[in-house]
């Protein structure tokens, strides 16, 4: 969800509109939405298993509510972030996700079953925006990442403009997320570890959507960074992540 004068983002910030599907690269059919209700059996089952492979500490996940619209902010480390994320909270979670990650080794063929939208890389950032009003039009939680981009030196990266722009447009809640230790359990240039490991998620009180004005917007991008670091235990850094967790500075 960047502005076309930000650098490209890592991992789709957009794809085919909510109740659509997408015809993949290699011809086949991406449903945008797939998220199991908190009930679903298959939610459940998965669950523990998952819980076993990236054991989740949560803290302050009452800022989250348990019904209606809102967007989950959160720091970007590794491509289990939302992975973590729908483990640490209750209700059920929709994120956006490259189509590729549905083949990685293990966790892939699960993250739709997890609430994952599966998207096209590159093609798929025109109608972002539109997956994200719809899911909350819905009355979703719908997970973000305003860095746009996994950071590979653990700090958190200026933040593009989307959320901001989402949050005040549809007059939506965001909750601010910090994940630690994400990176060793999936680093930004390697495969999942099959061994799993420990992550910590820390949510912060939830910011009220800022008025629909740049300079209203930028002040809640900088107080939105802050958070996310503090949450995260990381630095601030001035500059954008680099696209596809590249190397920064790319």
């Amino acid at each position: 969800m960047s502005r076309p004068d930000e650098p490209a983002a890592d991992g789709p910030e957009g794809g085919a509109a909510h109740g659509r599907a997408a015809e993949g690269g290699d011809g086949e059919v991406v449903p945008t939405t797939s998220v199991p209700g908190p009930r679903s059996p298959r939610r459940l089952v998965l669950r523990p298993i998952l819980r076993s492979w990236l054991r989740v500490r949560s803290h302050g996940a009452e800022h989250v509510p348990e019904e209606g619209p809102v967007l989950l902010a959160s720091s970007h480390r590794s491509h289990a972030d939302s992975v973590a994320l729908a483990l640490a909270v209750r209700r059920p979670v929709h994120f956006l996700g490259d189509l590729k990650l549905t083949r990685a080794p293990i966790i892939g063929p699960q993250l739709p079953k997890l609430g994952m939208v599966p998207l096209r890389r590159g093609e798929a950032d025109a109608a972002a925006l539109d997956v994200v009003r719809a899911l909350l039009g819905d009355g979703h939680c719908v997970v973000v990442y305003p860095e746009g981009s996994r950071s590979r030196d653990s700090r958190v990266h200026r933040l593009r403009s989307g959320v901001a722009r989402v949050a005040a447009e549809l007059e939506v809640d965001v909750v601010p997320a910090g994940i630690e230790g994400i990176e060793r359990v999936w680093p930004v240039d390697g495969r999942p570890r099959p061994w799993g490991g420990a992550v910590t998620v820390r949510f912060g009180p939830a910011f009220p959507p800022p008025e629909d004005i740049p300079r209203a917007r930028r002040s809640f991008n900088l107080q939105l960074q802050a958070q996310l670091a503090e949450l995260s235990r990381s630095e601030l850094a001035t500059t954008f992540s680099a696209a596809g967790g590249g190397e920064v500075g790319q």
